[in-house]
């Protein structure tokens, strides 16, 4: 399978700064990305740290086709920067999400814990592949749709999982296939929770380059107030 990839990080037109990061290697296929937690100090920190960590990694991976255990990896980073972030700030830490994707062969493994994301176009279909780890998805997981009427706005943004704050820390694992035509995205909160997924599907199904369907999803996120900081990895197979 042939792969093209492109990612950005954008600062968004309301924050201060962007404390998101992505990591992007197309040697061993391999992408990421990571959203520090804006209520805790350090969150551009964490997210940073933790690309240094998976470049370390990923530097000691001899092989393309190596298939990098993604729940032993993420624990091994849970482990860093939950001691890193103790040292630094005693009383809060520092903490971040985390989204993984890896391509072996015609397989995609992904690891994920807290609310950036990962899609898979196929066709006309865009599967959401991760589960937002949020006190707003356990809620509507117990009680249904019908909780969103009465829940806390704060619920959206307090996650249950994350890099750095917890132990133990349960990983989210997914293995599935992948096929030439499938388009695969992963993004930080900042566009999947200010883009529909309507418009999500619309730019990834264009007959464009992964930087420009980057780059108008960024655009679009931004044309509506961007809020938050905006990363995104579009890769492409064929």
């Amino acid at each position: 399978m042939q792969i093209s990839s492109y990612g950005i990080s954008d600062q968004g037109k309301v924050r201060q700064a962007n404390e998101d990061s992505l990591f992007l290697n197309d040697t061993h296929q391999f992408y990421a990305v990571a959203d520090g937690l804006g209520g805790l100090p350090g969150g551009a920190e964490a997210s940073q740290r933790i690309v240094q960590l998976l470049e370390r990694t990923m530097s000691q991976v001899n092989s393309a086709e190596e298939r990098v255990d993604l729940n032993d990896l993420m624990l091994g980073i849970h482990q860093i920067i939950t001691q890193e972030g103790n040292d630094a700030h005693p009383f809060t830490g520092i903490g971040s999400t985390l989204t993984i994707g890896q391509i072996v062969g015609n397989q995609l493994f992904i690891g994920h814990v807290g609310d950036s994301a990962a899609y898979l176009l196929r066709g006309e279909d865009l599967e959401k592949l991760t589960i937002d780890h949020t006190m707003e998805q356990e809620l509507i997981d117990r009680e249904g749709e019908a909780a969103r009427a009465i829940m806390p706005p704060e619920y959206q943004h307090t996650l249950t999982r994350c890099i750095g704050q917890g132990n133990p820390l349960r990983v989210e694992n997914r293995q599935i296939s992948v096929q030439a035509g499938d388009r695969l995205l992963l993004c930080t909160d900042g566009l999947n929770k200010v883009l529909s997924a309507d418009h999500i599907k619309e730019e990834l199904a264009r007959p464009q380059s992964p930087r420009e369907t980057c780059r108008r999803l960024t655009l679009m996120a931004n044309e509506n107030e961007g809020p938050d900081n905006i990363t995104l990895i579009v890769v492409y197979i064929s």
